[in-house]
C-alpha cells in the first residue's frame, strides 16, 4: 500500500466531527503555523481570518499562548484544520517517542509505520 497524507485518526476524526461528537485536538495555530493577511497583518488560521483582534504583523507577532489555548477551547470543538491537525499529531511528544521505539526495535532499517 502508499502513505497516506493523513493519519487514520484526523480521518476518524473528522467522521466525528461531522457527528458532532470531536474530542479535544491539539490545535497548532498561532504556534507553528499562521496566516498573513493581504495588509501583512497575522491571524492563527483561516477560520480567525476575519477576526479584529490584533495578533501583530509580519515581523512583529503578538501571539500569546495563553490566549490562544483559551480560544481554542471553543473553536476546537468546530473546526478541524487538516494543517493544524497534523502539525499537532507531529508535535505530540508521547507518540513521537512510540514511534521512534518502534523505530530502534526494527534496528532503524525504514521507516515502518506511519508517521
Amino acid at each position: 500500500g502508499y502513505k497516506m497524507v493523513n493519519p487514520i485518526q484526523h480521518l476518524e476524526d473528522m467522521k466525528r466531527l461531522m457527528r458532532g461528537e470531536i474530542q479535544s485536538w491539539q490545535c497548532r495555530a498561532g504556534q507553528n503555523s499562521l496566516i498573513i493577511r493581504t495588509d501583512g497583518t497575522l491571524a492563527p488560521c483561516f477560520p480567525m481570518y476575519s477576526a479584529t483582534h490584533d495578533w501583530g504583523v509580519v515581523g512583529d507577532h503578538k501571539f500569546d499562548v495563553k490566549q490562544l489555548d483559551t480560544m481554542k477551547l471553543e473553536c476546537t470543538k468546530h473546526c478541524l484544520s487538516t494543517c493544524n491537525y497534523i502539525l499537532g499529531y507531529c508535535y505530540d511528544t508521547a507518540r513521537v517517542f512510540s514511534w521512534i521505539g518502534k523505530q530502534a526495535k526494527n534496528g532503524f532499517r525504514g521507516a515502518t509505520g506511519s508517521f
